[in-house]
């Protein structure tokens, strides 16, 4: 499967210390997109589900798996989570397509099977959300099973880092105007 990014520890993508798994690879196009980064498909790094696994901290809460767009890579995102499923108790899913749509891509009835939350819809930046954990407010919080509640996705918040070579990284729901400023330093997605 091919990976954007992996990041151990992050507490604003989801209820409690979860991993966060970002996907390669989106065809989407949504405008606006905050991300954009990880639309090239070419792009990324290639792993195998165990390696991904295995870098996993026995001390998350749960995983929260994004893009790109996961649904793209159907059957490394079922393996994924089938193997997930046996390890930790909460996974949560981001996707550009809506539920009716993944429902209709190969393994998709199964994944949606194996996971706890799925925030769904393209985003429309026309339509930015100031609550909850979605970019847009025609994206859908669907509670797949009884382990959250609509309140452990209300929070919005983002977690910025410095690497030791100066790069910044955000995590999360910033602000447009915490987006726009950071743009007009100069900064990058």
């Amino acid at each position: 499967m091919h990976i954007h990014s992996f990041t151990p520890s992050t507490f604003v993508n989801g209820p409690g210390n979860r991993a966060m798994i970002h996907f390669q690879g989106c065809t989407l196009a949504c405008p606006g997109c905050f991300n954009t980064a990880t639309h090239p498909k070419e792009a990324g790094e290639e792993v195998t589900v165990n390696e991904l696994i295995d870098r996993i901290p026995a001390t998350a809460d749960g995983i929260t798996i994004s893009g790109g767009e996961p649904f793209m890579q159907p059957e490394d995102l079922y393996h994924l989570v089938t193997e997930l499923r046996s390890k930790f108790d909460s996974i949560v899913v981001f996707s550009g397509f809506y539920l009716h749509e993944i429902k209709n891509i190969r393994n998709g009835n199964d994944i949606i099977n194996m996971i706890d939350v799925l925030i769904d819809g393209r985003f429309e930046k026309d339509k930015l959300a100031d609550n909850g954990l979605r970019g847009s407010d025609n994206q859908t919080i669907h509670l797949l099973s009884d382990r959250h509640t609509y309140d452990d996705f209300a929070q919005r918040n983002v977690e910025i880092t410095i690497n030791n070579i100066g790069e910044l990284s955000m995590t999360g729901f910033p602000s447009q105007e915490l987006i726009t400023g950071i743009a007009g330093l100069g900064g990058s997605n």
